[in-house]
C-alpha cells in the first residue's frame, strides 16, 4: 500500500513537470462555486435605482429590510417583507441562475408531478428605460414569470399560492393584494390568477398570510403561465393599468421581459469590456461585479453615491468607497468617480481631520488622502489636485494633531504614532488598546502625498512631508519590532494589538496590515516584518483563503482574498496571487456574487454582511486587472500575474483604454492554435512618467528574464509558451 501511495505521488509530481506546473497546481484551476454560501441573494435593481429588490435563493422576493444588527454574527435574513410565488406547494425547488452575467433575471427552476416548471424574477421600469430617470420618480416594479411544461402525457393539476410573510397589514381584492405599513403607505402585488382563498397562520395573523390562487388545469403537452407584479408603492404608467385590469399582465408578460433584457444588454452604461479574459467564469464574475456596483449605487443630493450593498450596507463607509472608487475610475469613470470623493471630502471637520465612520477611525484620514492622489494619478488630473491641495493640507496637519495626541495620552505603547482608535475589519477598537490599523492608513496616506507633492511640482511641501512621514516611519519599525509576536510555526508576526495580552488570534483583523503591502508599499521587499507577517498569514488557509480574520473567528472574509492576494503580488509571489483570485471566485454564488463572510463548508453556516457586497465586487475587479498591469515606482509591469489557464491555444487577453497612474493603457496577448507561442502587442504609452514597461513571464514563458521596453512606442513580441514546450519535449 505504501509504494502504491509513492508511486502515485511520484506519477503526479512528473505530470506537473511535464506540464509546467508546480505539484500543487497539476490541476488547472477553475471557477465552479464549490465554496458558495448557502443562503444566497440577488439583486435585480437598475443602475441607481431606490428599490433594491434582492431575490433569494428559492425565488422568493425580499423587501423592506428590517436593518437588524449584523456584527458580529448577522441575521439578515430580516426583511419585513418576502413575497413567495409558487406554481404548487408541492413543488421541488432545484438549481437558481441569472440569464447571464450581464443581465439580472433571475431564474428558479423547480419541478412538479413529472413537469418543469420555471420562474423568473426580474426588475420592471418602463419609465425609467424610457427616460433614464431616477427611481426616485416612482416607476418601479417587480415581475414574477412561473412557466410551467407539461410533459407528462397526462392532464395534470396545479394549486397555485403565494406566501406572504409581512409585518405590513394585508387586503385582498380579486386578482389586487394591498400590503399596507403603519404609515399608511400601500404597496400592490397584482396577480394573473384570482385569490379564492385566503390562509393566515394561527399564531401571528398579522405575520403570514397564505394566499391560494385558483387551481388550474395543465393538459398534457401544455405549458402555461402565471405572473405577479410587486409595485414597491410607487406610483407608475403599467401599475395604473394592472390596478384598472390585472388580467392583462399575462398578455404583457413577454413584452416586458424582452424590453428589460433589451436595456440591460444594449442601453446601460455599465464600463464593461475595458478587461476581456478567456476564463468564462472570471470573466463572469469581472462583468457582474461591475453591473452589481452600479445597482448599488444611488443618486443622493443629486450626486451619485457608490455604496457597498442594498441592505445593512446601504451607504457610504470611507474604506470600501476608496477602493471602489478607485475600481470605477480604471474602468474609465473618473467622473462619476470624482462626485463620490467630493462627496466623501464632505465630511472634514473644522479641525481638518476626516470624521465619518466613528470619532476614532482616524483611518480615514489618510485612506482619504491615498483615495484622492490615486484618483488625481488614475485621471491624470493635475489641476484637480492641485485645487483641493489645501484640504489636504489640512488632514496632513491633522495627522500630526495626532501623533501629538499620542504623547500625552495614558500609554507609552503608541508614543508618535496615532492614538488608539477603532479597528474594524475583525477586532473592535477601544480607548486603552493601541494599535497599529490606524498607524497603517495614516502612514500610506503620508506617502502618497509625498508622490503627490512631487507629481504636482510642490518639492517644498514635499520635502516637509518627507521629513515627518521618515520620523513617523522610524517610530512604527521600531514599535513593530518590539511588538513582535510568533505564531504556531515559528514565524514572527506584527500584532494588531500593541499589548503583549493578544486579544485574538494571529491573523484576525490584519485586513490594514495586507493594504500597508499593497497598495500601500510601506515595506522594503525583504523587510522581515512584512515577510514574517505574511507567512504567518499563509498557515491559515482554508478553502484557499485566510481563515478566521475577520469578525467570524471560524469562517472567511471573502473579499480578504484580494487584500492577500494584492499583497503576494507584490511581494512577487505570483503563484499566490493566481490562487487566490480563484479561491475569491469560488466562494461567490453561481449568480455571481458575495456575501461579506461566511463559514467554510464544514461548519454550520453563519454569515455576516450584506449580499450582494460590493466591496467585494470591487475587489475582484482589482484582483484580476492587477494580476494583468501593476504600476511599481516609475515603471509600468505587464503580465506578473498571468494564469497559465489563459493561455491555452487560441485563448486572447486584453486590457483595452485601463485608466493606469501613467494613463490609460491597452494590450492583447494572443495564443496561436497550437498553444506554441503567445503574440503581445502593447499600445504605446502617452506618459512621461512612465520609464519603462516591463513585461515579466518568468512564470509561463520559457525566457525567465523580463522584457523592459519602451513606452513611448508601440510593441509587438512573440513569446514562447514554457506549458507548450514542455508539454512536446520528447
Amino acid at each position: 500500500m505504501q509504494k502504491n501511495k509513492y508511486r502515485i505521488r511520484l506519477l503526479l509530481f512528473m505530470l506537473s513537470c511535464l506540464l509546467g506546473l508546480s505539484p500543487a497546481h497539476a490541476q488547472w484551476r477553475t471557477v465552479d462555486y464549490r465554496y458558495a454560501p448557502q443562503w444566497h441573494v440577488s439583486c435585480i435593481s437598475y443602475p441607481d435605482d431606490t428599490c433594491k429588490t434582492l431575490v433569494g435563493p428559492l425565488g422568493q422576493l425580499l423587501y423592506d429590510f428590517g436593518g437588524k444588527e449584523f456584527y458580529p454574527y448577522a441575521n439578515d435574513r430580516g426583511f419585513q417583507t418576502v413575497v413567495h410565488l409558487l406554481a404548487d406547494e408541492g413543488v421541488k425547488i432545484g438549481t437558481q441562475k441569472l440569464f447571464n452575467a450581464r443581465v439580472p433575471i433571475v431564474t428558479t427552476n423547480c419541478t412538479y408531478a413529472g413537469m418543469t416548471i420555471t420562474q423568473e424574477a426580474m426588475a420592471i421600469g418602463q419609465d425609467y428605460i424610457s427616460s433614464g430617470r431616477s427611481t426616485k420618480l416612482g416607476n418601479r416594479e417587480d415581475l414574477l414569470l412561473t412557466t410551467i411544461s407539461n410533459t407528462t402525457g397526462n392532464e395534470q393539476l396545479i394549486n397555485p399560492v403565494v406566501a406572504l410573510n409581512t409585518t405590513r397589514r394585508v387586503t385582498v381584492k380579486g386578482r389586487t393584494v394591498t400590503l399596507t405599513d403603519s404609515l399608511g403607505r400601500a404597496a400592490h402585488l397584482y396577480l394573473s390568477e384570482t385569490v379564492a382563498r385566503v390562509r393566515h397562520n394561527l399564531a401571528d395573523t398579522n405575520r403570514k398570510v397564505f394566499l391560494e390562487l385558483a387551481p388550474v388545469q395543465v393538459n398534457k403537452g401544455e405549458t402555461i403561465r402565471i405572473a405577479a407584479v410587486y409595485d414597491n408603492g410607487l406610483a407608475s404608467s403599467l401599475a395604473r393599468q394592472l390596478e384598472a385590469d390585472p388580467a392583462i399582465l399575462l398578455k404583457r408578460a413577454d413584452a416586458l421581459r424582452r424590453e428589460i433584457i433589451n436595456y440591460w444588454t444594449t442601453k446601460t452604461d455599465i464600463p464593461y469590456d475595458y478587461i476581456k479574459v478567456p476564463d468564462t467564469g472570471i470573466q463572469d464574475l469581472i462583468d457582474a461585479s461591475l453591473r452589481g456596483i452600479w445597482q448599488a449605487r444611488e443618486l443622493k443630493h443629486d450626486s451619485i453615491a457608490f455604496q457597498v450593498g442594498p441592505t445593512c450596507y446601504r451607504g457610504l463607509w470611507i474604506v470600501d468607497g476608496a477602493f471602489l472608487l478607485e475600481a470605477v475610475t480604471m474602468m474609465g469613470r473618473g467622473k462619476d468617480a470624482r462626485q463620490g470623493i467630493e462627496y466623501m471630502l464632505s465630511f472634514q471637520q473644522p479641525d481638518g481631520g476626516m470624521r465619518k465612520m466613528s470619532d476614532d477611525y482616524w483611518k480615514e484620514n489618510g485612506i482619504v488622502l491615498w483615495t484622492c492622489v490615486q484618483h488625481a494619478l488614475l485621471t491624470q488630473d493635475r489641476q484637480w489636485l492641485r485645487s483641493i491641495w489645501p484640504q489636504l493640507n489640512r488632514i496632513v496637519s491633522y495627522i500630526k494633531t495626532l501623533r501629538n495626541q499620542s504623547l500625552q495620552n495614558n500609554t507609552a505603547l503608541d508614543d508618535g504614532l496615532i492614538p488608539p482608535g477603532e479597528i474594524d475589519g475583525g477586532l473592535w477598537g477601544a480607548k486603552d488598546k493601541p494599535e497599529y490599523t490606524n498607524t497603517y492608513w495614516n502612514l500610506i496616506g503620508l506617502k502618497a502625498m509625498i508622490h503627490a507633492a512631487e507629481w504636482i511640482g510642490r518639492e517644498q511641501d514635499a520635502n516637509i512631508l518627507k521629513k515627518e512621514y521618515d520620523n513617523f516611519y522610524a517610530v512604527f519599525q521600531a514599535a513593530a519590532t518590539r511588538d513582535l509576536g510568533t505564531d504556531d510555526f515559528g514565524n514572527r508576526y506584527i500584532p494588531v494589538v500593541m499589548e503583549t495580552d493578544r486579544r485574538s488570534i494571529p491573523q484576525r483583523a490584519q485586513w490594514a496590515f495586507c493594504q500597508a503591502v499593497y497598495p500601500g508599499q510601506l515595506f522594503n521587499s525583504q523587510d522581515p516584518l512584512m515577510t514574517g507577517t505574511m507567512n504567518m498569514l499563509h498557515n491559515t488557509l482554508q478553502e484557499g483563503m485566510v481563515m478566521g480574520t475577520g469578525w467570524l473567528i471560524d469562517g472567511i472574509w471573502n473579499y480578504f482574498a484580494s487584500f492577500y492576494g494584492h499583497a503576494c503580488l507584490w511581494m512577487n509571489q505570483p503563484d499566490k496571487a493566481i490562487e487566490s483570485l480563484y479561491a475569491f471566485a469560488n466562494h461567490a454564488s453561481p449568480l455571481y456574487a458575495w456575501r461579506e463572510e461566511q463559514n467554510p463548508r464544514d461548519l454550520q453556516a453563519k454569515y455576516v454582511g450584506d449580499m450582494p457586497h460590493n466591496w467585494a465586487s470591487a475587489e475582484f475587479v482589482r484582483l484580476a486587472v492587477h494580476l494583468l498591469v501593476l504600476d511599481r515606482g516609475h515603471e509600468l509591469h505587464l503580465l506578473e500575474g498571468m494564469p497559465p489557464e489563459w493561455l491555452k491555444p487560441g485563448m486572447k487577453t486584453s486590457v483595452s483604454n485601463l485608466h493606469t497612474v501613467f494613463g490609460p493603457v491597452s494590450f492583447s496577448v494572443q495564443v496561436d492554435a497550437a498553444g506554441k507561442n503567445a503574440i503581445l502587442e502593447i499600445e504605446k504609452l502617452n506618459s512621461n512618467d512612465c520609464k519603462a514597461i516591463q513585461v515579466k513571464y518568468g512564470n509561463w514563458g520559457i525566457h525567465d528574464k523580463a522584457i523592459v521596453l519602451d513606452p513611448s512606442r508601440p510593441h509587438k513580441i512573440t513569446i514562447p509558451l514554457k506549458q507548450y514546450n514542455h508539454r512536446n519535449k520528447k
